[in-house]
């Protein structure tokens, strides 16, 4: 690495060569206002006495690798920001001096500052220009740098900070300028290829503009280990696409979908923080530019442009997804942070091909049901990204759907699925006034039949007023204790609605709010509305009839869970599984001789059926088909079963079958409820095997 001060111009003017933005930079992004600030640095300094400087950061560069070049070609690293502001400061100042009516020094001439910096006047086209930007970015600074005019309309920053200069400079000395940007002092860093890390000197730097974010870091590991050309290709087929999928909400977007893919790859025990994600994604995706992990990172990254157009479509362009628009719609106006559970059944349905348009939509409205009853229900709403990221892991590839619905039968006590009576008490009882998601159950409730009303520009409406002191009509319609039954009915479902007119209805009297010939309830394009029409007056017993009407409604919109049996036993299994993973029956403890003993009832066990299955534990094994029916547990001079049966079930078989169903702890045993027989001798097996195939038999059929 090589280090020093010089000057902007130095910088850009030292011989033929030609400054690259590599594809894996961030587009142009200095806003007109950090153009005003250098704009004002260059004419403080140029009105400071005569050697003085101002610094403006550094312009950290790597040599190409392209031996096909006929000039240096340096790849800017760090500092692409000032440098093409500068450049655009400079191609403007040029444009200026060409109108200027006096005569100037041949230095000071547009000739002079365009052969030296702007331009390589003899150099091939491509090579031309000192400076070249990335896609769309550079086509507009060629048309600047070569005297062209610039497009009408501002398409990006390259040609809106042009404009603002050229404004700008209409006021100002051009020479006085010229004079001011040949004091800008940079520190020029030339790394050697081969030899200095790019990408860790990247890291290290903070630029003066707009902070780096993690998407910027994660998009310079993926492209920077690899020589240009490939960067260029490996950007266009992986990168750009990318960028092209969010469009406008990259910047804002990108870094929140990496944060949810990365906790969808690497499983994390607890959820990422965003400013992780770069250290994370360096974790997934094997290190850069090594030839063993080319095959691996091609697949990554086909991956990662995957499920960042799936994250799109949820977050952004449901439309993208065809048959699942309105369901991805509807769960993304409920909560966002569900981008993982969306993102894999995006993933089951358009490239695993395992799921339906049916099946993909039923899942959808599942979901939706599962937040909105959550809602209502006023269920904590803290841990809901964590709650979406242990869904997505569960919907596997055979028979997604159904593990869906198995993970919302499982899920813990804080996550559970609200079922009818939950949330029928919820919407008839709660105050559901003020909850984030009123607004789109009421929206929904008035558009669940045929016709429907556009509900962007309606807001709730009391029928029964909020105000402090009702009007006359109002209190002889409550009666005398009419501030507590407002007080209980005010913020009900059943007295809530949705209007365009709600300061002309404010807290007019009921028959009023209802018969108005513009803004009356009566005439209301709104069902919601239109439905209290038929009520001649408006108390609780009104209010506590039309939610419950209104939370019939909603049991069929948003419909419970109907657990699948089969399948919850299948994913229980697996579970066990898993959990056994690590453990091994051979290391049991036991006394001397007793492993024949349990060698004989491990056959016992595994003969009563091909589909037992043996799950050892830490100190126990368990025998499941697929719900658990023995547990082996070794004891001092024996072992103790334990069996998943009632110990009526086994009256007559053996003396000594206890209750196992109301101890809250034995020693050892990894199961729960059930009966307890304990073999001391060996005169006891004979029972023991009986009891085994007994429980299996009550168990099974």
């Amino acid at each position: 690495m090589k280090a020093e001060d010089t000057s902007f111009l130095t910088l850009l003017g030292s011989g033929q060569r030609q400054f690259i933005i590599p594809v894996f930079q961030r587009d142009y992004s200095w806003t007109e206002a950090q153009c005003a600030q250098l704009l004002i640095d260059v004419q403080r300094v140029a009105s400071r006495p005569q050697g003085a400087t101002h610094f403006v950061g550094s312009v950290v560069c790597v040599a190409s690798n392209d031996q096909s070049a006929v000039l240096p070609q340096w790849l800017v690293i760090d500092g692409q920001q000032r440098l093409t502001t500068c450049t655009l400061l400079l191609a403007v100042l040029r444009n200026q001096l060409r109108k200027h009516s006096g005569a100037l020094a041949i230095t000071d001439s547009p000739e002079a500052i365009e052969e030296q910096f702007l331009l390589n006047k003899f150099a091939p086209p491509a090579l031309r220009a000192r400076l070249a930007l990335r896609g769309e970015d550079d086509a507009v600074l060629q048309l600047l740098l070569s005297g062209k005019d610039l497009p009408d309309k501002p398409m990006n920053r390259v040609v809106a900070n042009a404009r603002y200069f050229e404004a700008a400079l209409e006021n100002l000395d051009p020479l006085a300028l010229l004079n001011g940007l040949r004091r800008l002092q940079v520190v020029s860093v030339s790394l050697k290829p081969g030899q200095d890390n790019p990408q860790l000197i990247f890291e290290s730097l903070n630029s003066t503009g707009l902070a780096l974010t993690q998407a910027d870091l994660v998009r310079n590991y993926v492209l920077m280990g690899h020589d240009e050309p490939q960067q260029s290709e490996w950007y266009e087929s992986w990168w750009r696409p990318l960028e092209q999928a969010f469009g406008s909400n990259y910047r804002v977007g990108f870094d929140n979908f990496l944060r949810d893919f990365l906790t969808l790859e690497l499983k994390p025990p607890r959820p990422l923080k965003l400013d992780s994600v770069y250290r994370e994604f360096r974790h997934w995706y094997p290190a850069p530019g090594d030839p063993k992990n080319e095959a691996e990172n091609l697949e990554k990254l086909a991956r990662l442009l995957r499920f960042g157009r799936h994250f799109c479509s949820f977050m952004f362009n449901p439309q993208d997804a065809g048959a699942a628009q309105v369901g991805l719609k509807r769960l993304q106006q409920l909560v966002d942070v569900a981008a993982p559970v969306a993102m894999v059944l995006l993933e089951r349905w358009r490239h695993d091909k395992v799921l339906s348009d049916a099946d993909l939509g039923e899942a959808l409205d599942l979901l939706e049901s599962y937040v909105l009853r959550r809602s209502v229900s006023g269920a904590e709403t803290r841990s809901g990204g964590q709650v979406f990221a242990a869904l997505a892991q569960r919907i596997k590839m055979d028979e997604p759907l159904a593990r869906l619905k198995v993970a919302l039968c499982r899920g813990a006590k804080s996550a559970q699925f609200p079922d009818d009576t939950t949330f029928v008490h919820a919407l008839t009882t709660q105050d559901l006034y003020g909850r984030r998601n009123l607004k789109y159950l009421l929206e929904r409730l008035t558009n669940a039949g045929k016709e429907k009303v556009q509900t962007d520009n309606l807001t709730i409406e009391h029928v029964l007023p909020q105000k402090a002191v009702l009007a006359p009509e109002w209190q002889a319609m409550l009666g005398p204790d009419w501030r507590s039954e407002q007080a209980r009915c005010l913020h009900k479902l059943g007295n809530l609605t949705l209007t365009g007119f709600n300061s002309e209805l404010e807290a007019r009297p009921f028959l009023e709010k209802k018969s108005h010939a513009v803004w009356g309830y009566a005439n209301s394009p709104v069902w919601l509305s239109r439905s209290i029409a038929s009520e001649d007056k408006w108390g609780p017993t009104q209010i506590e009839k039309r939610g419950a009407m209104l939370a019939e409604r909603a049991l069929a919109l948003w419909r419970p869970l109907t657990p699948d049996l089969a399948m919850i036993s299948k994913v229980d299994l697996e579970d066990a599984v898993d959990r056994s993973a690590g453990h091994s029956v051979a290391n049991l403890k036991w006394t001397p001789g007793i492993e024949v003993w349990f060698e004989q009832m491990r056959a016992a066990a595994m003969g009563c059926s091909d589909e037992v299955v043996e799950l050892p534990r830490a100190k126990s094994v368990v025998y499941r088909a697929p719900e658990w029916f023995l547990e082996i547990i070794p004891r001092a001079r024996g072992f103790a079963l334990r069996l998943a049966v009632d110990v009526e079930d086994l009256t007559g078989i053996a003396d000594g079958v206890s209750d196992a169903s109301t101890w809250s702890f034995i020693p050892n045993s990894s199961v729960d409820g059930g009966s307890l027989y304990v073999v001391n001798t060996a005169a006891q097996l004979p029972h023991a095997e009986t009891l085994v195939k007994r429980a299996f038999e009550i168990m099974f059929g």
